[in-house]
């Protein structure tokens, strides 16, 4: 049996330990990260790292939304 790659979500920030959160789709850590993000007693930031490790998205909390790796490069 083989283990599904998985993304992960944690603290952008690498001084604030929030844990990691594993999931194989990144749409399921984006709708758990903003709904952690929108939380009034909320502070620091999110992103998530596809399974090699690589940014894929962090979270803009001007914006109140995701913001893709590749469109941040564009």
């Amino acid at each position: 049996m083989s283990m599904p790659k998985l993304f992960s979500m944690q603290s952008e920030d690498d001084a604030v330990d929030l844990g990691l959160v594993y999931s194989p789709s990144p749409d399921t850590l984006r709708v758990f990260g903003a709904s952690y993000m929108r939380d009034n007693e909320t502070s620091g930031t999110l992103k998530i790292l596809d399974p090699q490790g690589a940014a894929y998205a962090t979270y803009d909390v001007w914006q109140s939304k995701w913001i893709l790796a590749a469109e941040m490069g564009a």
